[in-house]
């Protein structure tokens, strides 16, 4: 089977036969790792980010920025930006948070390295919610310290227990992915009040990385830092624009933290070893959270459309995937158990199924049954994506 592209296939449109490549996405071939790193006839629906056409928001923005020269800009304290996120803090989650609060950093990866090297000694052990997109981990062992896995499904279906037994007088930080990647689920407020109650009782750091907090599909985003001043007092919270506005490309994003805080002095011992977002990428950033965006409100619709519909073609009796219908992001984490796998599961399907999913094992899942695929593309592609893998 091949994958061709087709300049006149309308939205929603099926077709039999050869996947058809909407006009659209023919620059992907070229711009994007994603596409450009598949054969041809394989649909890929493994790399974090979108196939949607940017907010036209957000390109306006940016092409504002560069009619004039691209200068040293003035530090984001004194040219607004911190200002347009305190108010969308303050809109968004009720949270009355000080601009000064904020520190612009080019990624929530970057960030969560330097972090923990700061307040991590050797042999400290750091928390987090597994299976878990590879860095966090790594960002443990980086710093010298120990990572302590907790099943996340386990713990949000009610299994509290599975934090306690693990948090102890050795635990330095616990590291939140809320929403979760790769599994779409979100903390409620009682998981989130009872992890914030055993910080407190350790006298524990906590970093919320909330990157995908804009992406709820169903119920509401709770930041970690809202739950009360004990509460903010402890966390770093990192988060951004680049998954809600599928600006991977352009590198932006933002610490929180209180002034008064345990992560107070982090900012400056990290110093220039991260680097400060420049004027293109703090004009996008404005114009992300200055809007209410009618594409992203767009984009939402879109992705629980594509949800429902692979959910339902993927869990069809007699497929052998099982999935969790996530509450957010633009993931389905696909359980391949009652599949007979003895291979990587993501690399049989790619050979067998022509569709590129990311492996498990990118997320310390065992790689024979675990695999993430993307929402976050056109309809007729997610389509095909799914008889292919349903069939396959």
């Amino acid at each position: 089977m091949t994958v061709k592209v087709d300049d006149d296939l309308a939205p929603g449109e099926v077709r039999d036969g050869p996947v058809r490549v909407p006009r659209a996405l023919r620059g992907r071939r070229t711009l994007s790792a994603k596409w450009r790193g598949a054969p041809p006839a394989v649909i890929p629906v493994d790399i974090a980010d979108m196939d949607f056409p940017l907010d036209p928001v957000i390109r306006a923005a940016v092409r504002r920025a560069i009619r004039e020269p691209l200068v040293y800009p003035p530090h984001y304290t004194a040219n607004g930006t911190t200002e347009v996120l305190a108010a969308f803090y303050r809109q968004a989650y009720a949270m009355r948070v000080d601009p000064a609060e904020f520190w612009l950093v080019s990624s929530c990866v970057a960030a969560s390295y330097l972090l923990l090297n700061d307040v991590l000694a050797p042999g400290d052990e750091a928390v987090y919610f597994a299976p878990s997109y590879e860095h966090i981990p790594r960002s443990i062992t980086g710093a010298g310290g120990v990572p302590v896995p907790v099943d996340i499904h386990g713990y949000l279906d009610g299994a509290w227990s599975l934090l306690d037994r693990v948090v102890s007088g050795r635990t330095r930080v616990i590291y939140v992915c809320n929403p979760h990647n790769p599994t779409g689920r979100t903390f409620g407020a009682g998981a989130l009040r009872h992890l914030a109650g055993l910080a407190a009782k350790w006298d524990i750091l906590v970093v919320s990385n909330e990157l995908h907090g804009r992406l709820v599909l169903t119920g509401r985003h709770i930041p970690f830092a809202s739950l009360g001043e004990d509460a903010r007092a402890r966390t770093l919270t990192l988060s951004g624009p680049t998954k809600s506005h599928n600006m991977s490309g352009l590198g932006v994003a933002f610490a929180l933290f209180a002034r008064d805080g345990r992560w107070r002095d982090s900012p400056g011992r990290i110093g220039a070893r991260m680097t400060m977002p420049k004027t293109v990428q703090q004009a996008a950033l404005r114009a992300a959270y200055g809007t209410d965006s009618r594409w992203l409100r767009h984009t939402l619709v879109r992705l629980r459309a594509n949800r429902d519909f692979a959910v339902a073609g993927l869990t069809a009796a007699g497929s052998g995937i099982a999935v969790h219908p996530p509450e957010a992001t633009y993931f389905l984490w696909l359980d391949l158990g009652g599949r007979s796998f003895t291979e990587d599961a993501a690399e049989r399907l790619e050979r067998t199924c022509g569709v590129r999913l990311m492996s498990g094992r990118k997320f310390g899942a065992e790689g024979r049954r675990w695999a993430r695929m993307s929402l976050a593309t056109d309809r007729n592609l997610i389509r095909e994506a799914v008889r292919r893998l349903a069939g396959g």
